[in-house]
C-alpha cells in the first residue's frame, strides 16, 4: 500500500510536468515567456562572459554617452558600458530572486506539512504566525527588515525570504490537510511508518504541482522585489551590478540620458512578465485538471 500510494503520486506529478510542458509549446505566448525565461537565464549564466567590455571600466570621456554601434545600450555617469552592466546585473537580480523563492520555498513548505499533520494546538500557532505576516504587504515587511538588518545581499535575501514564505505554507497546509485523511496515507500511520517518512514519500509529491506553480509566480515577483530594494539602496552595492541598483543610479539623469533608466527598466519589466505568464498558464492547467 505504501509503495503504491508513492510511486501513484509520484507518476502522477512528472505525467502533469509533461502536460505542462506541452501547454508551453502549444500556446504561442507561452512559448515567447519560456523562450524569454530561457534567454534571461542564459545571460544570468553567461552574460559575464559575454560582455562586450569591462562592466566596471570607467571611461569619463564616453559620460552619459548615448546608444550607438560600439555602445548599443549607450554609457553610464562614469562612461561604463550599460549593456556590459547589464548583462553582469542579471545573475544578481535573477540569482538573488531565484534564491529568495527556494529559501521562502523551502521554510513555508516546511511549516505547512508540519502544520497540516501535526493539527491541533501546533497548527493554530503556525497559522496564527503566517496571519501576522499576511497583515503586512510583502514589500512593505521586507524594507523594514532590511530597514533595521542594513544593507547588503544577504540581507536582502533573509528580508525577503522572512516576508514570503506564508504563501507557501498555506498551500501546502491545505493539501497535507486533504492527503492526511486518503486510506493509504492512513494504512501508513497504522502499520508504523514515521510522520517524516508519510509526509516526504506521500504528501510532498502531491503537492508538487502547486509548489511549482507558486515557484513560478514567485520568481517574477522575486526579482521585482529584489529591484525595488536595491532601487532603495538596500541590495548590491556598488560597484557591482543589479537592474534595480542601475535604475537608481539613472534616475538623476532621467531627462538629459533616459536610455539609463530605460533599457534596465525594460529588463526588469520583461523579465516579470514572462515568469508571471509561465505561472499564469502553469495555474490554468493546473486549475482546469483539478
Amino acid at each position: 500500500m505504501k509503495g503504491f500510494a508513492y510511486h501513484f503520486d509520484l507518476r502522477e506529478w512528472v505525467r502533469s510536468a509533461g502536460q505542462w510542458r506541452r501547454i508551453v509549446f502549444s500556446n504561442p505566448l507561452m512559448t515567447l515567456a519560456a523562450l524569454t525565461v530561457v534567454l534571461v537565464v542564459g545571460m544570468a549564466v553567461f552574460g559575464p562572459w559575454c560582455c562586450p567590455h569591462d562592466p566596471l571600466a570607467t571611461d569619463i570621456g564616453m559620460r552619459l554617452a548615448p546608444p550607438s554601434w560600439h555602445y548599443p545600450f549607450g554609457n553610464d555617469a562614469l562612461g561604463r558600458c550599460l549593456l556590459s552592466r547589464i548583462l553582469v546585473g542579471a545573475r544578481a537580480s535573477l540569482g538573488l530572486g531565484a534564491a529568495v523563492v527556494l529559501l521562502s520555498l523551502v521554510m513555508g513548505v516546511a511549516v505547512g506539512l508540519v502544520a497540516g499533520y501535526a493539527g491541533g494546538l501546533v497548527d493554530e500557532l503556525l497559522m496564527r504566525l503566517a496571519d501576522i505576516f499576511f497583515a503586512f504587504p510583502e514589500i512593505v515587511a521586507a524594507m523594514a527588515i532590511a530597514g533595521l538588518m542594513g544593507p547588503g545581499t544577504v540581507n536582502l535575501l533573509l528580508s525577503l525570504s522572512v516576508a514570503s514564505w506564508m504563501r507557501y505554507a498555506r498551500v501546502v497546509r491545505g493539501i497535507t490537510l486533504s492527503v492526511r485523511e486518503r486510506e493509504y496515507v492512513r494504512a501508513a500511520w497504522l502499520s508504523g511508518v514515521r510522520p517524516a517518512t508519510i509526509l516526504w514519500r506521500h504528501v510532498l509529491p502531491a503537492s508538487m504541482p502547486s509548489i511549482i506553480v507558486l515557484a513560478t509566480i514567485g520568481l517574477g515577483k522575486s526579482v521585482l522585489a529584489v529591484s525595488a530594494l536595491g532601487f532603495l539602496g538596500f541590495g548590491v552595492q556598488p560597484p557591482d551590478a543589479e537592474w534595480g541598483m542601475l535604475l537608481m543610479e539613472g534616475k538623476d539623469y532621467i531627462l538629459s540620458s533616459p536610455h539609463l533608466s530605460v533599457f534596465p527598466g525594460v529588463a526588469i519589466m520583461v523579465t516579470v512578465l514572462a515568469f508571471n505568464i509561465l505561472g499564469d498558464g502553469f495555474r490554468n492547467r493546473w486549475d482546469s485538471r483539478t
